[in-house]
């Protein structure tokens, strides 16, 4: 029976005597097909009955076998909408890993299609919310070694430098470690970290920029920017800042290293009471005083500049009409002020950014400040 046939039919009989011919659907659909399978599908799983149906074996062999390894994009996407909501609790990620079917969401993640990789980062991100979820992934060999993979790859040969594909990884473990110290933990101890370190110290510009990316995600939590600073990298920053090109386009003139520091104070200063976040503080002042671009500049002004300029360049939230010009009549009125020039460094690259902002006019759109690990820098 052909889906829009299927789709006609009452919820009940689809969940029992015609679900063979629902999942028998999904093999023989193409892309022109994927709207009415999402819409029978969306039908067919709803509610705590359809949850339920999700755990049965016959359907949990249908995503393993046939919807997540899909030829066509829009399949695989919607397969992985349903899988999502067994991702909360960490019974359910265990039956996603014994029925095969968690290997092949993390196998996903290196998907060629962009769409497909989000949604499966997606995934991992909301088994994340719960650490239980989250210690269910990782202790299921096969899935660990699989969302893995990308980062061994490049361990395993550093001279072929980081790949696209260890990017997207990092930047996953990264959004994970910045959900809580527990999680934090977990991805410490997978050693995905150890990626950011060796993306940090390499040679590429965007891939080190990627790696900031990530450094800003960790430095959310305590337990995170106790790992930063143990592995030296508030003192690479520091000397990054202390040898910043008078150009202004060395990386620690760039926004995204600014981020990094302005993150490690905010959570410096929230977790104040934290022994070992307390530890940190001597490093943060000396990076803040350093991150100043010019000697009459206080560091206070520097991290003022920066939410400004962070305001300013990016899209942080739906604003009217009136508020984008207004928006954009002061970064006119910024970029005339001789003084702003130097408080962020005139030769600087965020210059160029607010000018071609200007340029654009107060409708042009910008992209979202937020690292993302389904946009790193270099994809």
């Amino acid at each position: 029976m052909p889906p829009s046939d299927l789709l006609r039919l009452p919820v009940d009989e689809l969940r029992s005597s015609r679900l063979a011919e629902l999942l028998a659907s999904i093999d023989a659909a193409d892309a022109a097909d994927a709207p009415l399978l999402t819409l029978l599908f969306d039908k067919a799983f709803s509610g705590d009955a359809g949850l339920q149906l999700l755990r049965s074996a016959a359907v949990q062999e249908a995503l393993r076998a046939t919807a997540l390894v899909h030829a066509d994009d829009a399949i695989r996407s919607f397969a992985l909408v349903h899988c999502k909501r067994l991702a909360a609790a960490a019974a359910d990620v265990s039956l996603l890993g014994a029925s095969g079917v968690l290997q092949q969401i993390a196998v996903l993640v290196s998907d060629a299609s962009l769409g497909v990789s989000q949604r499966a980062v997606g995934f991992f991100v909301a088994c994340a919310a719960s650490a239980g979820a989250l210690r269910a992934v990782l202790d299921h060999a096969p899935s660990r070694t699989a969302l893995l993979a990308p980062c061994a790859a490049a361990a395993a040969d550093p001279a072929g430098g980081v790949p696209a594909l260890a990017l997207r990884t990092l930047a996953l473990f990264g959004e994970i470690a910045a959900i809580g110290d527990a999680q934090c933990a977990m991805c410490e101890e997978s050693g995905a970290l150890d990626l950011a370190l060796a993306a940090w110290r390499g040679s590429d510009e965007l891939v080190r920029l990627n790696a900031l990316e990530v450094f800003a995600l960790l430095a959310r939590v305590p337990r995170g920017l106790h790992w930063l600073e143990a592995h030296g990298v508030v003192d690479d920053l520091l000397a990054q800042a202390r040898g910043a090109e008078a150009d202004g386009d060395a990386p620690m003139a760039e926004v995204g290293a600014f981020a990094v520091a302005a993150q490690l104070c905010s959570t410096c200063a929230r977790f104040a009471a934290d022994g070992e976040v307390a530890s940190v503080q001597p490093a943060l002042r000396a990076l803040i005083a350093a991150v100043s671009p010019s000697a009459g500049t206080a560091p206070g002004d520097a991290l003022a500049a920066l939410g400004l300029l962070h305001l300013l360049l990016h899209a942080e939230a739906v604003l009217t009409p009136d508020e984008l010009r207004d928006k954009h009549a002061l970064a006119s009125a910024l970029l005339k002020s001789t003084a702003a020039a130097d408080v962020i460094g005139a030769g600087a690259a965020t210059v160029r950014q607010l000018r071609e902002y200007v340029a654009a006019g107060p409708f042009a759109a910008q992209s979202k400040a937020e690292a993302r690990p389904e946009g790193p820098l270099t994809l």
